[in-house]
């Protein structure tokens, strides 16, 4: 009977404390990302030098670029006829177009995934692109806008 009358009272708390763990928020060490307004849908991570750190393949995927992994060198290299860039496995540095520039954090291998990780605003700007931040308490939001839209899908 004392059971019948407390079941409405756990279901709600129950609902409530499910609910609260199944939602996700943009936070300051995982922050959204949009391009273009559109919201992609990829984990990213904030390194030790505050660099954002995402995925290669969909980063590179959304700016068109066509990506090949060379898993004995551990090093990505992504073209889109006018732009080559090489990032290799915990190196400081990487090949635009044939020419070394220094990075501030190299990319990695994820050990939990496997998952080969770039510096989110290296890749944005290299490419042309305007990344911004928004941050309001805990929660940010990483904004890159590519002004010539078409190159984006």
């Amino acid at each position: 009977m004392r059971i019948k009358k407390m079941l409405p009272a756990l279901t709600l708390s129950m609902t409530l404390m499910l609910a609260g763990t199944g939602m996700v928020h943009a936070s300051l060490e995982k922050p959204d990302i949009y391009v273009n307004n559109q919201k992609l849908d990829i984990s990213a991570g904030m390194g030790s030098a505050g660099v954002t750190y995402v995925p290669f393949r969909p980063i590179f995927e959304k700016f068109n670029m066509k990506v090949t992994w060379d898993k004995d060198k551990k090093s990505v290299t992504a073209t889109n006829g006018s732009t080559t860039i090489v990032l290799t496995h915990n190196s400081y540095e990487a090949y635009v177009n044939g020419k070394k520039i220094k990075l501030i954090a190299p990319p990695f291998l994820d050990p939990t995934d496997g998952l080969f990780n770039v510096n989110l605003r290296f890749i944005a700007e290299t490419l042309g692109a305007k990344v911004t931040w928004s941050k309001k308490g805990n929660d940010a939001v990483i904004y890159i806008e590519d002004s010539n839209i078409n190159k984006i899908k």
